[in-house]
């Protein structure tokens, strides 16, 4: 990442079947979630990465619950960088949190056979 101000990184890796829901954390009361860039990998199977913040007053990962803020579709043994800040021109952020609202990783895939990934999501607390 070329901007400082995402000076905070979630990440993790493990496997997923057609469907995860992976809760990045509690989006802070007042505050926001500004996501700057991430880079997605999938391992072994063809998945689509969906950042996605909890609507106010919802806690749950759902998609009805939620709404996107960013995604990318990854192909089988690849890797995708995002410059989701854009040198200042984008920001993708969730609602201000209420105490509830929680921040989410969606991962998809048509095929049910088990495949691993990896992720780091690049963001800051405002």
């Amino acid at each position: 990442m070329a901007v400082s101000i995402f000076n905070l990184v979630a990440q993790g890796n493990g496997s997923v079947g057609t469907e995860a829901w992976i809760n990045l954390g509690v989006i802070p009361t007042g505050g926001q979630i500004w996501v700057g860039g991430d880079s997605l990998c999938s391992i072994d199977k063809v998945l689509t990465f969906e950042i996605r913040g909890n609507t106010v007053g919802q806690s749950a990962g759902t998609l009805n619950a939620t709404s996107l803020l960013a995604s990318a579709s990854v192909k089988s043994g690849a890797t995708v960088n995002q410059d989701l800040y854009r040198k200042g021109r984008m920001i993708l952020r969730t609602v201000v949190g209420t105490g509830v609202e929680n921040w989410w990783l969606h991962l998809k895939s048509k095929s049910a056979t088990s495949g691993d990934y990896m992720y780091s999501i690049y963001y800051t607390n405002y």
